[in-house]
């Protein structure tokens, strides 16, 4: 690689470090080629340092959000560590609402392309059934556009949906028709239950809400530790007393000065 190439490499490692706290390193130089390949050959660039260049005009803002939402992953997948969903409405909410409350919040906060909050949704309705009376909203939000554009259609292949429980394929979903039939939607009474939402977590934020639930998962396995102790402190901040964060299980927070207790593998809870 040309030292210019190298300078390239490395202006987009600290650009993705600066906005969105994720940690790369020259190691990763074929992901980050592939990825923001498509962007190059759509602007007809051809080099990577002529797209950095771009990055770094006057002009580039707009494509800085789209080099981010290139960079960013978004796997996911439905019913992804079913024991959160389950010890949600099984432990946590139990433990946590009051005998008459029938309102509450869950927050998805690295919601990808939605299986997330859509998996909260199932397990809640299941639970918790609108028609009983519950009044519960999920805010579902994530720093890339494009995933979120996808996860507010709500609309999955077939074989996305082969992890949940068959009934809950026409419980939850609308089945598709003519060019369409291999595609489910999820249900309109489940999506208008929560509001999609591009944010930086590691941004300042207003948010007067307060929720009984969080799920912030998978993602700050790609943070340094000082970003994991911000950012969890932040998000204690946003919990109810006794309220629950669900992060994922190959994340741990041990030695992290935070207020949050553990209660078990990737399941904490703020003090009451």
């Amino acid at each position: 690689m040309s030292r210019r190439e190298i300078q390239a490499l490395d202006y987009v490692i600290t650009l993705i470090y600066e906005r969105s706290r994720i940690r790369m390193d020259r190691s990763k130089e074929a992901l980050i080629r592939s990825r923001l390949g498509k962007r190059m050959r759509a602007l007809g660039i051809l080099s990577l340092p002529d797209y950095c260049s771009l990055l770094d005009s006057a002009e580039g803002a707009v494509e800085i959000g789209r080099a981010i939402d290139a960079l960013t992953t978004n796997f996911t997948h439905f019913l992804r560590e079913r024991e959160h969903f389950d010890f949600m409405v099984t432990e946590a909410l139990p433990r946590l609402l009051a005998p008459n409350q029938k309102q509450f919040w869950v927050w998805s906060a690295a919601c990808a392309t939605g299986e997330e909050p859509y998996t909260i949704s199932f397990f809640l309705e299941e639970r918790y059934p609108l028609a009983d009376g519950w009044n519960w909203n999920i805010q579902a939000t994530d720093i890339s556009t494009r995933a979120l554009e996808k996860a507010s259609q709500g609309i999955y292949a077939g074989e996305r949906l082969a992890a949940l429980p068959k009934a809950w394929g026409s419980k939850y979903f609308q089945r598709g028709n003519g060019n369409w039939a291999d595609k489910y939607r999820i249900k309109r009474h489940l999506q208008e239950r929560i509001t999609f939402k591009q944010l930086n977590l590691l941004e300042d934020q207003n948010n007067d809400r307060v929720f009984e639930v969080i799920f912030c998962r998978n993602v700050m396995i790609y943070f340094d530790r000082q970003t994991q102790e911000r950012l969890v402190n932040r998000l204690s901040r946003v919990l109810v007393p006794g309220g629950f964060l669900f992060t994922g299980r190959a994340e741990s927070l041990n030695g992290l000065t935070m207020p949050l207790r553990y209660l078990k593998p990737s399941i904490y809870q703020n003090p009451e």
